[in-house]
């Protein structure tokens, strides 16, 4: 059953983070903060962790606003897939058309071959903190969903993993770059 493109615009329009907190002493997790669903009458639910459901149907609503929800969804989506690649044009646009790809094959997530973008750099922080090879954390990315994905960009530990990833692929840059990355023009002189 494939999702409808206005339910696709939805779940980025309505991306609530349900990252939940482990607290200390074995104490039980709180309730995920909201869980999303849609049908295919294009009604979007909202389960909120304190049991209040909102509902909101995308049949009653214009038709200049289900264009801006397409639309909205259809820019959430790709622009996710290149958010994390800061200033590196070459993978941002690859990471863009992969997604924009997928979404003509009208499929949501990447098949396990050609792989989800920005799902590499997940993949190798969680391998790096696991201690296990990339492609055994690469299959465990891809089969997660989206929410679990979401929930493990948001850890601390996968946070300063990442960090120190971009920072020794920029350093390496730098390194490449040699005497000409130090040519910058900047007025130092006391204002």
């Amino acid at each position: 059953m494939q999702r409808s493109i206005i339910a696709m615009a939805l779940s980025g329009i309505f991306a609530a983070e349900g990252q939940q907190q482990a607290s200390g002493g074995g104490a039980a997790k709180p309730p995920k903060f909201c869980d999303k669903s849609w049908d295919e009458s294009g009604v979007v639910s909202f389960k909120f962790g304190n049991g209040t459901v909102l509902t909101f149907d995308t049949n009653k609503v214009n038709d200049e606003t289900k264009l801006d929800l397409r639309c909205h969804g259809a820019s959430q989506k790709i622009g996710d897939s290149f958010a994390g690649v800061k200033g590196n044009f070459g993978e941002g646009i690859k990471n863009a058309q992969a997604t924009i790809d997928q979404l003509y094959a009208n499929e949501w997530t990447a098949d396990r071959e050609g792989g989800a973008p920005r799902l590499a750099e997940l993949a190798e922080a969680i391998a790096r903190i696991k201690g296990v090879n990339v492609e055994k954390a690469r299959a465990a990315v891809e089969k997660a969903t989206d929410d679990e994905r979401k929930a493990w960009r948001g850890n601390a530990g996968v946070k300063a993993t990442i960090a120190k990833m971009r920072a020794e692929k920029a350093a390496a840059a730098f390194e490449a770059q040699g005497e000409e990355a130090k040519e910058i023009e900047v007025d130092l002189e006391p204002a």
